[in-house]
């Protein structure tokens, strides 16, 4: 290596002979040899004729910031090769190329890998590992993942049931899409062509977000089809384990007894299933005949029976006349024009043909309404008005309007649980229209529709439901005893049940507000194991308790009773009790709770909800909601949010009719939460004879 004083002694002799031989005129860039070792500048323009080695940038380290195209999470980065960015990938996730679970060698032939009893194979599998972004889209869901695709070759030519509404399909809130097709090809299923049925969510509890259909066609024997299950892509539980069955169903000829639903038998071509109910089995009947579908071409029905739609799909229904038998829901029967179907006993299938105008007929829309005596339940023209007999001023009235409706110019009233027909303007009346509203010493309770009241001072006599009296000064009416119809007006804040001052203290000294802000009302707490009165707006049970009915009017503050799963339908409810009871539990949008309650001829039921860390039940809480179910399995009732009570509810016989003089049998309440926010809940279910 040669010495630095060496190389600086050889730069010296170089430039002094350069400038020995320079160009007079000056212009010794002609021939410019550069610098012995030219760095350049970050960006060397140079001459045309620099001949000088230009070594650059050793190397190109880029940009410290990755400026090239978004990263759309590809496999392969397929940006410059000198892109010396983050080393780790903050993108959104990357779900990879798409799919397709119709490739050979992902197609499962469930003919060989399931297990086949009687006409049903089955096969269980999980979508878990499953690639997330298949190529395929459901008809009757485009939001699908982890697509598996099944080949099923049946053994006769009929239509097939497929589930996932099996033991096996694991969580139970796995939320499954599963579908059929002719052939297994993204076009199918998106165009509709070739589309052999699809389902999301029609599974039974606990399982309701499983999947169950039939095919909508017939498949062919030794044809194969394709099935494919995945799971709703914006679902909590997208993915899991699933237990697929493929059904082949019975084809059954006209006359012969067929499942409603079609999960283990349909009805030849040309016939449908007529009758029967989720237990019951119905009869095959040909297209044409008495409850069955209308034929495609005329004549549509049978003689003497017309199809219920005058184009598409309808059922043949025979013409029944005034005063013959019919069915309540018109399924295979209709009456004649205008008449209807009519029976005074409640939750009845079958009744009797009532002509227009006539007593439970339909009201005329012109001329006379109803005939002689009879007065229309509501606006004539209406497809639910009705002609009732007419009751006078003072009589006893049916308040629903179903038994019988009061003369014009009165009204029904009801007063601890007893109607009477008022005449307008009087004390309890409806307003009158036109001035004065009301008799002398009354005031209409609206600047519309309204009642007549009188107004009462503090500390004298008053009607408890506000009917006919209002207390002066914002007075509350206090029942004498718990239940009565008549009380004495109290002022604000003085007892339990008044309304609550509006400065501090809102109550009297032993007394708590039921809000913290606004209108309240004053109430006393009642300790485990104390007397209450069920429903009352005076009082209310200690943290955690709830009140639990022995009669309309008395209980006792009691714990919650735990409830036990699996109790999440109407069918699948808690074992029966014939007393009141106070559940307790936990319930969230995929966990409603049922119980069964017996009640006795004639009785009532009560039902509350309650918050056990919460009573005052406060807005942007928990909020949960009941539905009580009669014997046949029909809802009956739904309560949310009681005026009083927060986001809780209650509801009686003493508030409700629906409630009040039941048929003996089996009934079920069932709770659960009105939005995603799981409950904490006390469920009181009161029973006791009507009083």
């Amino acid at each position: 290596m040669r010495s630095s004083s060496s190389l600086v002694l050889l730069l010296a002799t170089l430039g002094s002979g350069l400038a020995a031989c320079s160009d007079p005129a000056g212009n010794n860039n002609i021939l410019d040899s550069g610098n012995p070792v030219d760095t350049g500048s970050p960006a060397d323009t140079g001459t045309p004729t620099d001949r000088g080695p230009d070594a650059g940038t050793p190397t190109d380290t880029g940009s410290p910031m990755d400026t090239g195209p978004t990263d759309s999470g590809n496999p392969v980065d397929t940006g410059p090769a000198t892109d010396t960015g983050p080393a780790t990938d903050t993108g959104p996730a990357d779900a990879g190329p798409a799919v397709d679970p119709c490739a050979a060698a992902s197609v499962i032939d469930l003919n060989m890998a399931g297990t086949r009893s009687g006409a049903t194979t089955r096969i269980t599998r999980s979508n878990t590992t499953a690639p997330r972004n298949g190529t395929l889209r459901a008809s009757c869901q485009s939001n699908t993942v982890g697509q598996v695709a099944f080949r099923y070759t049946p053994t006769a030519a009929g239509r097939l049931a497929i589930s996932t509404d099996n033991a096996g399909t694991m969580p139970v809130a796995f939320d499954t899409v599963a579908w059929a097709l002719s052939t297994c090809a993204p076009s199918v299923g998106d165009a509709g062509t070739g589309n052999l049925g699809c389902d999301d969510d029609s599974g039974s509890d606990p399982r309701g977000l499983s999947s169950r259909f039939v095919t909508t066609a017939s498949v062919a024997a030794g044809t194969p089809i394709f099935i494919i299950v995945g799971g709703y892509g914006s679902a909590t539980a997208s993915t899991g384990t699933f237990e697929l069955s493929v059904t082949e169903i019975t084809t059954v000829p006209v006359g012969g007894m067929c499942d409603q639903a079609g999960f283990t038998s349909v009805c030849a071509t040309g016939a449908n299933c007529v009758g029967g109910s989720a237990t019951t089995p119905g009869t095959c009947t040909a297209e044409g005949a008495r409850g069955a579908a209308c034929r495609a071409a005329a004549p549509r029905c049978d003689a003497s029976l017309e199809c219920s739609s005058a184009m598409g799909a309808g059922t043949c229904r025979a013409i029944v006349a005034a005063g013959g038998a019919c069915e309540i829901t018109p399924t295979t029967s209709i009456c004649m024009g205008t008449a209807v179907c009519y029976s005074a006993t409640m939750g009845a299938t079958m009744g009797t043909c009532i002509a227009e105008g006539a007593a439970n007929g339909r009201c005329r829309a012109t001329g006379t309404a109803c005939d002689a005596g009879l007065a229309c339940s509501g606006t004539a023209t209406s497809t639910f008005s009705r002609c009732r007999t007419a009751v006078a001023a003072g009589a006893a009235c049916d308040p629903t309007g179903a038994m019988n409706v009061c003369a014009t110019g009165t009204n029904c009233v009801t007063r601890a649980g007893a109607s009477t027909c008022v005449t307008q303007g009087a004390q309890g009346g409806a307003c009158r229209t036109d001035s004065p509203r009301c008799d002398t010493s009354l005031e209409c309770s609206s600047s519309g529709t309204g009642v007549c009241r009188a107004v009462v001072a503090v500390g004298a006599a008053c009607d408890t439901s506000n009917v006919t009296t209002i207390c002066a000064m914002s007075a509350t009416c206090i029942a004498t005893t718990p239940g009565a119809a008549m009380g004495t007006c109290r002022a604000v804040g003085t007892v339990a049940g008044t309304a609550c001052r509006d400065a501090a203290p809102r109550c009297d000294t032993g007394l708590d507000c039921s809000t913290t802000t606004g209108t309240g009302v004053c109430r006393s707490t009642i300790a485990s194991g104390g007397a209450c009165v069920p429903g009352s707006r005076s009082e209310i049970c200690a943290m955690s308790t709830a009140c639990q009915p022995t009669s309309a009017t008395a209980g006792t503050c009691a714990m919650g009773r735990a409830e036990t799963e699996p109790n999440n339908s109407p069918s699948m409810a808690q074992a029966a009790v014939a007393s009141s009871t106070v559940y307790s539990g936990t319930a969230t949008p995929k966990d409603t709770d049922c119980f069964f309650v017996t009640v006795p001829a004639n009785g009532s039921l009560y039902v509350e909800s309650n918050l056990p860390a919460t009573p005052a039940c406060p807005a942007g809480g928990p909020d949960p909601i009941f539905t009580v179910y009669n014997p046949a399995g029909d809802d009956i009732l739904t309560s949310d949010d009681t005026s009083g009570r927060g986001r809780c509810s209650t509801a009686s016989g003493a508030t409700s009719s629906a409630l009040r003089g039941l048929a003996a049998g089996r009934y079920t309440v069932c709770v659960e939460p009105l939005t995603s926010m799981s409950i904490n809940y006390l469920l009181t279910v009161g029973v006791y004879p009507t009083p």
